[in-house]
């Protein structure tokens, strides 16, 4: 039993190693606090930088937008040179060079308010990927939060299983004292040390969790070097002062992804504006001066300008598809901020009775902790007594190391919780 027990041990050590190779070489980790790891996410995480760089394409879309106010200017030059001479249309001349030169400006006076349209599109839109960034955002720090508390409590966990080798270590030393003593069987003795090599193996197990807890960590912090917390930090118990009603109606409000919903289905009633400005005249002004000559500085030179409308009478029923179009795509995106905002009621309600059930799991967990160790004391003066076998002995040691492990798994629930609700309706709440 020895021997597999080792063999098993090596092989859980190899491929902890394996798993937990640094990609930059063995080096100590980065202790940070939990504010440290949001500030170092918000500057470094890829899916940060992804949605503001989304946010930055509608900002310049918007100031597409506003250019469509403003007239359009161009300006055009030529010079050309031939071995025959060519004859100057100015001059009636026959001529080698020619200098060519307009100044061009048009402005539309009138679009059938397309433009104001598009406009507010591009305004809701840029609203839009604000709201997603602010998503983001929350999500990133959900994420930081989570990974954060994981790699306490996997820190933790460790604490326990360390506390069960040496309970298990102590269980040994106490039958050998019982099988010198004639009260106990030499198979109780192999139990307790199988026991023990159970317990060693579980401790591995939890060392390399807790080393790849701080390669996650990394990974949404978005450095390349592993990250731990500093070793003051603790799943605390803080209370949680809302009520469910007053999360609603702060979700309801402010949620991102509640207003990214929002404002996209109102770009997409603008559109509807954009697409029945079709039906509409539009009219358009333009004007230029130019000279062309085949001496320089020109002694010819001219002026122009143009006012030209144009009325659609009938386009072969684009501007009718058009506008169906526009309005069942905003049919479409006022169905998706229903359904959105659906999910997030069904969400927060489900996060919120997630960390009401952890306070009482929590509480009840330490009470079974205190239980379990209560009757791991009898059942030993029991066994020492003769009146308990190894079984109820091991049964007592598991019940142990199990409360503990739950109570850590409930203290990991409930700040989780709570930050799965900041992340829905995009407040930070225990500040």
């Amino acid at each position: 039993m020895r021997g597999v027990a080792l063999v098993a041990a090596a092989l859980v050590v190899c491929a902890g190693t394996a798993r937990g190779q640094d990609p930059v070489g063995d080096r100590a980790p980065l202790q940070v606090t939990l504010d440290e790891a949001i500030r170092l996410a918000l500057r470094n995480n890829p899916g940060l930088d992804r949605s503001r760089s989304n946010l930055q394409i509608a900002e310049y879309n918007r100031l597409n937008t506003f250019g469509d106010f403003l007239p359009t200017l161009s300006l055009g030059y030529g010079y050309s040179n031939a071995s025959t001479g060519r004859l100057d249309p100015t001059g009636q001349t026959f001529a080698t060079t020619a200098y060519t030169l307009q100044l061009g400006a048009s402005y539309d006076l009138f679009t059938g308010l397309r433009r104001f349209a598009d406009t507010k599109a591009a305004q809701l839109a840029v609203r839009s990927r604000e709201a997603d960034f602010r998503g983001t955002e929350y999500n990133t720090i959900f994420l930081v939060k989570s990974r954060y508390y994981a790699a306490v409590a996997a820190r933790e966990l460790v604490a326990v299983e360390e506390d069960r080798v040496q309970r298990q270590e102590n269980q040994l030393e106490f039958v050998s004292q019982q099988l010198e003593l004639g009260r106990a069987t030499r198979s109780d003795l192999l139990r307790s040390q199988v026991d023990l090599n159970n317990a060693k193996l579980a401790l591995l197990r939890a060392g390399n969790a807790a080393r790849t807890s701080t390669y996650d960590l990394a990974v949404v912090v978005g450095i390349d070097r592993r990250v731990e917390p500093v070793p003051e930090s603790t799943l605390e118990l803080v209370p949680f002062p809302f009520e469910r009603s007053e999360l609603v109606q702060m979700a309801l409000g402010s949620a991102p992804s509640l207003v990214s919903a929002g404002t996209a289905a109102e770009a997409a009633e603008a559109n509807i504006g954009s697409a029945k400005s079709a039906y509409l005249p539009n009219l358009r002004f333009s004007g230029g001066w130019a000279f062309a000559s085949s001496s320089f500085p020109p002694a010819n030179r001219s002026w122009s300008f143009s006012l030209q409308g144009n009325y659609p009478i009938f386009n072969g029923f684009q501007r009718e598809t058009s506008v169906y179009n526009a309005q069942s795509q905003a049919d479409i995106f006022r169905a998706q901020e229903r359904e959105v905002e659906l999910q997030l009621l069904r969400d927060v309600a489900n996060a919120y009775d997630e960390v009401e059930v952890s306070l009482v799991s929590i509480a009840l967990a330490e009470n079974s902790v205190e239980l379990s160790r209560e009757d791991l004391r009898v059942v030993s003066e029991r066994y020492r007594l003769g009146l308990a076998t190894i079984l109820d002995l091991q049964t007592a040691q598991i019940a142990v190391s199990q409360s503990e492990v739950t109570l850590i798994q409930e203290r990991f629930t409930y700040p989780v919780g709570i930050a799965a609700i900041e992340a829905l309706i995009g407040q930070n709440l225990m500040q």
